[in-house]
């Protein structure tokens, strides 16, 4: 039976961690807290692929492994799969989540701009790059 955790729980651990690395730990320097930030993303990412994947024969190709991301372990994670995929055709691809749960609550700061460039910030929250190492 596997484990789950309330979505509750996972905002919370989610901006907990946000505020930690943007106001406290690298409050001067917001660049290395978002570095740091996908790191982490990187590697949470990372092991639960290899745990959802460990039971399942080896991918032949790289379309393969997409194919499973956007649909099996996308929506076991999130109960839907990726809205948009798209790709450089060099082992690049860029998911997108029109609606990404885990960042619903996760807001922007108030742009001095104009509210427009709020709107793309706001999409470009649930994009998600997948590099493949070949």
């Amino acid at each position: 039976m596997g484990r789950e955790v309330s979505e509750s729980c996972v905002d919370g651990v989610v901006m907990e961690m946000v505020a930690a690395y943007c106001g406290r730990f690298y409050a001067a320097k917001p660049e290395l807290a978002a570095g740091r930030i996908e790191a982490i993303g990187f590697q949470v990412g990372h092991q639960l692929s290899e745990r959802y994947t460990m039971e399942r024969p080896r991918f032949s190709d790289h379309l393969e492994a997409i194919k499973f991301i956007c649909k099996d372990f996308w929506s076991e994670l999130f109960k839907k799969q990726i809205d948009n995929l798209k790709t450089n055709h060099r082992g690049t691809f860029v998911l997108q989540d029109n609606h990404f749960r885990w960042l619903t609550r996760v807001s922007l700061e108030p742009s001095v701009e104009s509210a427009d460039t709020t709107e793309n910030d706001s999409a470009s929250l649930g994009s998600f790059v997948v590099r493949i190492k070949t």
